[in-house]
């Protein structure tokens, strides 16, 4: 009966533990959810300048991006959104918004934000995430602006 007692109460802790790394693991996974939230906030607003064609609306949403996304995408994606902010011109812009999208874009889409639509470009074969599903390319502005197709969510 002694053994049969041990067993039982072995058995209950590891499922204790077991309970308690799920638990853990949901709290990381929703806590990063929340900061990748937060950091598209940011990267929404470069979309929506370079989308409209408007260089100067981009550093501001830039040099905020930058302050969070290497928590979300690590070294690489703080770097990509300093060079992002530094731009000088709206053709660099978009280069460096598509170097920080190819690294932001599965986090956006694994963190699943709310109304959030990921999107690839074609002709530059780069994606980028953005509010709502009605197409609104940042690779080309006004001269293509519904160019695009979405990304299905995984």
């Amino acid at each position: 009966m002694t053994r049969a007692l041990v067993s039982t109460v072995a058995t209950f802790a590891v499922c204790l533990v077991g309970v308690s790394v799920a638990a853990q693991d949901q709290a990381r996974q929703g806590a990063e959810a929340k900061l990748a939230a937060q950091t598209f906030e940011h990267y929404e607003g470069v979309r929506k300048a370079l989308a409209a064609d408007k260089l100067t609306d981009v550093a501001p949403h830039a040099r905020q991006l930058s302050a969070s996304t290497e928590a979300v995408g690590g070294a690489p994606a703080r770097k990509a959104a300093d060079a992002l902010a530094a731009a000088k011109t709206i053709e660099d812009a978009r280069k460096q918004f598509g170097e920080l999208s190819l690294i932001l874009v599965p986090k956006f889409q694994q963190a699943n934000i709310p109304g959030v639509t990921a999107f690839m470009c074609s002709m530059k074969n780069q994606p980028w995430a953005q509010r709502g599903e009605a197409v609104e390319n940042p690779y080309f502005g006004k001269s293509m602006l519904t160019c695009g197709s979405a990304i299905p969510r995984k």
